[in-house]
């Protein structure tokens, strides 16, 4: 898996209420269904792709993003920001 296997996925609309439809990083799982950074499993039938930069960012992923992100810095060898 590389960087472009990552998309942006959410819940289809109608399926689940508009607070829940919250933009996912998410890959392709072996089953077809969308596997995320926070670990919800959205089912290949019950979800839409985003393209840009659209739709309210589900929080977890983004702090997982971020965790991941800066757990790579530091193994790297780059100094934390101040």
């Amino acid at each position: 898996m590389n960087a472009d296997d990552v998309v942006r996925v959410r819940y289809a609309p109608g399926l689940v209420g508009e607070t829940r439809r919250v933009v996912h990083a998410g890959v392709r799982r072996p089953d077809g269904d969308w596997g995320t950074l926070c670990a919800a499993v959205l089912r290949a039938d019950e979800a839409e792709l985003v393209d840009g930069l659209r739709g309210m960012p589900c929080m977890v992923c983004v702090r997982t993003t971020a965790l991941r992100s800066a757990a790579a810095r530091a193994e790297l060898g780059f100094e934390a920001p101040a």
